[in-house]
């Protein structure tokens, strides 16, 4: 069998190394352009990533993290997103012991929103503060304090940052068994099957029996066989980015391990902490504001002295996706396949489940009507999940944020999770991707609580749990930056 990749980058690599790993006899070639430059954006990855490193043979965090500007991330940390000075912590811990204890505390105590954190998850409350304090002590040893989960069963505690461009980078070094081509792909022929050959500049031909998609928003061949691509709209707006990458001042401090997601007058702007520098991206609607009011708002926010000199520029975001995105003898991965904005981290996510289920296709295992039903209903869990946090949010000092109350779209399962959610704090009943706690986190965040109690006693080791983590010493944690000096960079 073989396999044509169109477009390298994260997508395109990440893609190639998984399918070179697992399918050995497979021809797999790899064709690229020199003449598309890689942006280099920060990346903020899910728990879930450290699977895929070890499912293609990369064991240590020291092998890869210094090659991609990595460093790690606890959660991400939502900021004025239910209203101005509000703090919402979505961490990777689960929790599903303490927050009913935590809420009866809550209404015998009148605990703030920020106690729930603070008391229930170790991470968030290391991570909630403003240093750069990592989980391990000043001997590098990090305590196995909880049980973690992640998609698939998957234990792990945290995430990480990384350049995305140099992560393609370091997959391209090491996938020795994958056949590159650089070449500008002229024409794509198409017939009854799919993709019959492509066409380079040159008047090189391609051919393969499977064909995947990873040019990006240019979609270069599923759109040739697939014209079935679905906006996003009534559930996201977002079209723009503003991306300014800026030097630390305090890196100490200011590598903190986490993302930062703060909500502006008309999207959100991201903070990613890397080795080397601080990418920062404002997501917004274009209705709403120009792009020089964009990038105003943006240096603003982070502070006109921090990103003097530092140019900016702006991402078109293409929001939609493919209800059924493996069409005939293509399948887009990446961008190319669809695209929901960047608030939870789920593009390489998404890109890693690809090649997983492409792999099991190859195998047998799976069919390509199942590929896409599962690509689908991933979809419709990251689309709820991000969709309600606008419906949820009770900001309405901007026009945006007024309009998201108006027309504010949210499924019916959000609806029924929202009215159970008022008598007592749990998940959907339907299982939707996410954990529990990040279910509850967000009901917490957006003090959507139940009000009165409906639970006779506190549950014990909850209670206790909850004071042992009040009480943790955080101040024998080392910066994320000593850590990863002495333990992950020191020999890069």
């Amino acid at each position: 069998m073989k396999i044509v990749i169109l477009g390298g980058g994260s997508a395109g690599w990440m893609t190639a190394s998984y399918l070179s790993v697992h399918n050995p006899d497979v021809d797999i070639t790899v064709i690229e352009s020199d003449n598309i430059p890689t942006i280099g954006v920060g990346e903020a990855t899910t728990p879930y990533l450290m699977k895929f490193f070890k499912d293609i043979g990369v064991e240590n965090e020291s092998e890869w993290m210094p090659q991609c500007n990595a460093t790690y991330k606890n959660g991400v940390m939502y900021e004025d997103w239910d209203h101005i000075n509000s703090r919402l912590w979505h961490s990777f811990e689960v929790d599903e012991n303490k927050y009913e204890t935590w809420n009866l505390i809550r209404e015998d105590e009148g605990l703030s929103v920020q106690d729930y954190w603070t008391s229930t998850m170790r991470n968030g409350h290391i991570a909630m503060r403003d240093s750069g304090k990592w989980l391990a002590n000043k001997d590098g040893n990090i305590p196995d304090w909880h049980h973690s989960k992640s998609f698939n069963g998957w234990p792990q505690h945290w995430a990480y940052h990384l350049d995305s461009a140099l992560f393609g980078e370091f997959l391209k070094k090491r996938t020795k068994t994958v056949t590159r081509v650089i070449a500008d792909i002229e024409t794509v022929k198409t017939n009854e099957d799919g993709v019959e050959k492509l066409i380079d500049t040159k008047g090189n031909e391609y051919t393969a029996d499977l064909f995947i998609d990873c040019t990006g928003f240019k979609r270069l061949l599923v759109d040739k066989v697939n014209t079935e691509f679905t906006s996003l709209k009534p559930y996201l707006t977002h079209d723009k980015a503003c991306v300014i990458r800026y030097p630390y001042t305090d890196i100490e401090n200011e590598m903190k391990p986490r993302t930062r997601a703060k909500a502006l007058s008309s999207g959100w702007c991201w903070q990613i902490p890397l080795y080397d520098k601080i990418s920062s991206g404002y997501v917004y609607t274009s209705d709403y504001l120009t792009e020089e009011e964009a990038e105003f708002e943006m240096r603003n926010d982070i502070g006109f002295d921090k990103t003097k000199g530092c140019e900016s520029f702006i991402v078109d975001i293409k929001t939609g996706y493919f209800p059924e995105p493996w069409t005939k003898n293509v399948v887009p991965v990446g961008l190319s396949a669809g695209f929901i904005e960047p608030l939870e981290s789920t593009l390489l996510f998404v890109v890693q489940m690809a090649g997983i289920r492409i792999n099991q296709v190859l195998k047998g295992e799976l069919t390509k009507k199942s590929y896409n039903e599962k690509s689908t209903a991933n979809l419709s869990d990251f689309l709820d999940f991000i969709s309600v946090s606008y419906y949820m949010s009770h900001r309405q000092d901007t026009k945006f944020w007024k309009d998201r109350k108006e027309q504010a779209f949210i499924t019916e399962r959000m609806k029924v999770w929202l009215n159970m959610a008022e008598k007592k704090m749990q998940p959907p009943e339907e299982h939707i991707l996410f954990v529990d706690s990040s279910w509850i986190s967000k009901l917490v965040g957006f003090n959507h609580l139940p009000s009165g109690s409906i639970w006779k006693d506190y549950d014990g080791d909850a209670l206790k749990q909850i004071d042992e983590i009040r009480e943790f010493d955080y101040n024998a944690l080392i910066s994320q930056k000593e850590y990863l000096d002495k333990f992950i960079y020191k020999d890069a």
